[in-house]
């Protein structure tokens, strides 16, 4: 005799309860009590039941219950940098209040093309890449699914977004009262892989809003200040402490009367810090140092000063994403500002060379 199939109503028969109830059980835990989710979940266990099929049910309701997280990065980067651990954290906090799974996709994946890295099905996209031009960046936004971007601009989709350029202001309005006039930039990437040097001048073809951004605040600050743009040399380099030490030696070979370093994120701070220490500078004696983001990883405990950097809050950026993706009430195009702000610690002090 063949054994009845086990569904969601069969379920709901044995225990005397709504259908809706065991569904909301599996695909929203928060609409229930979880003493109703623990016993449902406990006589679908002892049916040898795990719940509705994923595919069945993307069919049957047109959604699947996952979103998609797309970052700029490599898969082990994402769990290695402490901003996106924590932009990470804050977006599953609500995907596990509302039972949504996430689906991780790296931009940056050789073994896949770009269009093979959205293969996933997933209800909406939360895009942590801020290469607008990017073929895949793209190809996410054309699907016609809900989708949030962070760190850039878009007219057609809600942004979150970070006060970049008035917090770079601010730190160079900080190195500046400290009387540096030999001042030198270490950037992430404006484009995909590239890795030049140029003065502060020179008119950026950039598809990075986020390192344009902190580049136009370094630039009005100079507004004024006797510091010559043209002076001030900008080099592009991967977000890494190896980048880091990679771009401040080469600027100080260029101009070894630069007594500041101002770099877009504490990873390139640390390792132009862990250079200026090979290099016999001082840190701030010699060299000052500033960063972006206030990690507190491995690098952060061994450096032998606490870092001036901009403290923004990613976890805070990823709950906002989203709740405002899961949220069906939200307005399809909004902007929503996180706020970042100066702490000025120990890397950073006057000219005295």
């Amino acid at each position: 005799m063949t054994k009845p199939r086990v569904t969601l109503k069969s379920i709901a028969a044995d225990l005397g309860i709504t259908h809706t109830s065991v569904a909301h059980a599996f695909n929203n835990p928060g609409r229930i009590s979880s003493k109703l989710r623990e016993r449902v979940l406990e006589h679908a266990k002892s049916l040898n039941y795990h719940g509705p099929n994923p595919a069945a049910r993307s069919l049957r309701t047109g959604y699947c219950g996952s979103i998609g997280v797309v970052f700029n990065d490599s898969l082990s980067y994402a769990f290695s940098d402490p901003h996106d651990i924590a932009f990470l954290r804050g977006i599953s906090t609500v995907c596990e209040e509302n039972g949504t799974n996430i689906v991780l996709i790296p931009l940056q994946n050789p073994a896949l093309s770009n269009y093979e890295t959205l293969g996933a099905m997933v209800d909406g996209y939360i895009l942590n890449a801020p290469y607008k031009s990017n073929p895949t960046t793209q190809h996410a936004l054309s699907k016609g699914l809900p989708a949030v971007v962070v760190d850039f601009e878009d007219a057609d989709h809600t942004s979150v977004l970070v006060n970049d350029k008035s917090a770079m202001l601010e730190v160079m309005n900080h190195v500046l009262s400290l009387g540096h006039q030999y001042i030198g930039i270490v950037t992430f990437p404006l484009s995909v892989g590239s890795s030049d040097l140029f003065a502060l001048n020179k008119k950026l073809d950039s598809d990075n809003y986020v390192a344009t951004q902190r580049i136009e605040g370094c630039r009005e600050a100079l507004e004024g200040s006797g510091v010559d743009p043209s002076a001030v040399l900008v080099r592009e380099a991967a977000n890494s402490e190896t980048g880091g030490a990679q771009a401040a030696e080469q600027l100080l070979a260029i101009n070894p009367r630069i007594t500041a370093l101002v770099c877009f994120s504490d990873r390139l701070a640390y390792g132009a810090m862990a250079k200026c220490a090979d290099l016999g500078m001082p840190i701030p004696g010699r060299m000052s140092v500033t960063g972006f983001d206030d990690i507190d990883d491995d690098s952060a405990r061994a450096a032998p000063v606490k870092l001036t950097t901009v403290k923004q809050n990613a976890f805070e950026k990823g709950v906002i994403s989203a709740r405002v993706l899961l949220d069906k009430s939200q307005p399809p195009s909004k902007v929503y500002h996180v706020d970042a702000k100066l702490v000025v610690k120990g890397s950073t002090g006057k000219v005295c060379v």
